[in-house]
């Protein structure tokens, strides 16, 4: 009897401690994980600061000389909203509730950037071409901060330890945060990231915040919310069956089975999941206004182009329903390089900006290795997306896209493709050439029976011209259309033409 009494007091004191450790962390005021020191505010928007206390507390926040209140709810979420600001700092952040009070100091406010995709996003400053010159001058901008939000652990064909897939099963994969740029920060942040920061932040000389959340190997269906694919009639499979879908890379299928060896829990989680990337890395963000979304992704869904187009045209539009407007979102067309599919890839994802208003696409097909997923030549890649965020963002005159074809017509036994520089305040191309004025190379023709047949072409001020062999019925000329190509066809601006298939009339 005095046994089972001991034991009983024991079990009591337990809880009361467990439920005194459980509302003394209720209680605690915190800020959401993305508000620290050295963080950027997204200029021109409402400016929300929000985070957590105890159930009903008043919180009171301190920005820029005013003070605003707000009482948190039932599960403890408070938020404030401060007005619309201009670009400036730094400045202090004050949160207070009950005798707690937390402080941030050095905050800008600028322009937000998400940086997001799988490797080749991720891939780091000091790997780059360009990187160690780039590192060793040490000229780091003062304007710039940047967010590394990294995966606690990597994706690589490694088994993961019993602590880490616990701390996945919790969502908390993604850690990370604010610095000033330096030799140090900018050294393992993202090559393509910190060059588009860069000029971003030359040009517009204000404060620039880039949040880099990538993960290596990742496919698009990972940083898709779950129950929105689940709403997709065509897409809710892959939810459902991933092991099975067709959807699904099988090197995924296998990277996550070589991940989880030591996983004992039946429904495991991994960063490569449907919805996965989304519920941790992506959705803390979704309350914080952003400038916009660079990308560079698509390896991991390379083997189903209809699929990927499907899955990336969905991720666009709900993560910009999520965040409640439409922010620019320019990504990256896949490089070249010799594996199937890839010629018809970068022409889906071309033909993708039709369907996605205040897009972009940068072209890295020249920049690509014939073997190596990861062209190192990522100055040009981050550098061609600012080109485009120059343009269409911040409406300056600048050529932003190379040769975009227009119209292939037949007559007189050639054809005459039309070229434009895109969109933008420089409509129509000024110039077509190549690199050194090399043989221009990269065009084929596709007969009407589906032939295809490689032939020589010939720049003519606006146009491209291509001689046909008599009799010949053509239907389709292909461009860049093999997986590792040396097409050159450039414009005036020294920015080359998409990977493009195109009707001939």
């Amino acid at each position: 009897m005095m046994i089972r009494i001991v034991k009983y007091i024991i079990v009591l004191l337990l809880s009361i401690g467990y439920t005194s450790a459980q509302n003394s962390a209720v209680s605690e005021l915190k800020l959401a994980p993305v508000f620290l020191d050295h963080m950027v505010l997204q200029r021109n928007k409402p400016i929300k600061i929000f985070g957590k206390a105890a159930n009903g507390v008043q919180v009171q926040v301190s920005f820029q000389d005013k003070t605003l209140a707000a009482k948190s709810d039932e599960s403890g979420k408070w938020q404030v909203i401060f007005p619309v600001s201009q670009a400036g700092g730094p400045y202090a952040v004050t949160v207070s509730a009950n005798n707690q009070k937390i402080k941030l100091t050095d905050v800008m406010i600028g322009d937000v950037w998400l940086c997001s995709g799988q490797s080749n996003m991720d891939f780091p400053l000091r790997a780059s071409k360009t990187g160690p010159d780039e590192l060793k001058a040490g000229a780091c901008d003062a304007r710039i901060r940047v967010l590394h939000r990294a995966g606690i652990v990597s994706t690589y064909n490694v088994a993961w330890d019993s602590v880490t897939l616990t701390k996945i099963n919790r969502n908390e994969y993604f850690t990370g945060q604010w610095e000033a740029l330096s030799v140090q920060s900018a050294a393992s942040f993202s090559a393509v990231g910190y060059y588009f920061g860069k000029k971003i932040a030359a040009d517009q000389n204000v404060p620039v915040g880039l949040i880099q959340v990538a993960v290596g190997g990742s496919p698009t269906e990972s940083w898709v919310d779950a129950k929105r694919l689940e709403q997709e009639p065509d897409l809710t499979e892959i939810v459902k069956d991933y092991t099975h879908s067709k959807y699904v890379m099988e090197w995924c299928r296998e990277r996550i089975g070589q991940n989880l060896v030591n996983a004992t829990d039946s429904k495991q989680l991994h960063p490569f999941q449907p919805g996965y990337n989304f519920q941790a890395g992506i959705l803390p963000l979704t309350e914080l206004p952003i400038a916009g979304v660079i990308w560079y992704q698509g390896e991991s869904n390379a083997h189903n182009v209809d699929g990927h187009a499907r899955i990336f045209e969905t991720l666009v539009s709900d993560w910009r329903r999520k965040w409640g407007y439409p922010f620019p979102f320019y990504y990256v067309q896949l490089s070249s390089i010799e594996r199937p599919n890839w010629p018809e890839f970068r022409d889906s994802q071309r033909k993708l900006l039709n369907k996605m208003p205040n897009s972009g696409m940068a072209v890295s097909l020249d920049l690509g290795d014939s073997l190596d997923v990861h062209p190192t030549q990522k100055k040009e890649v981050g550098e061609r997306l600012a080109l485009l965020a120059l343009r269409d963002t911040y409406k300056k005159n600048v050529v932003a896209e190379g040769p975009v074809a227009e119209k292939a017509i037949f007559k007189h036994g050639e054809i005459r493709i039309r070229f434009s520089n895109g969109k933008g305040v420089f409509p129509k191309q000024k110039s077509l050439l190549t690199k050194n004025n090399a043989r221009l190379t990269g065009f084929e023709l596709l007969t009407e029976n589906g032939k295809r047949m490689s032939v020589n072409a010939r720049i003519s001020g606006n146009e491209v011209v291509i001689g046909v062999l008599a009799g010949a019925r053509i239907s389709t000329v292909l461009y860049a259309y093999q997986p590792f190509t040396r097409a050159n066809l450039y414009n005036e601006a020294g920015l080359p033409a998409s990977t493009f298939s195109i009707a001939v009339k």
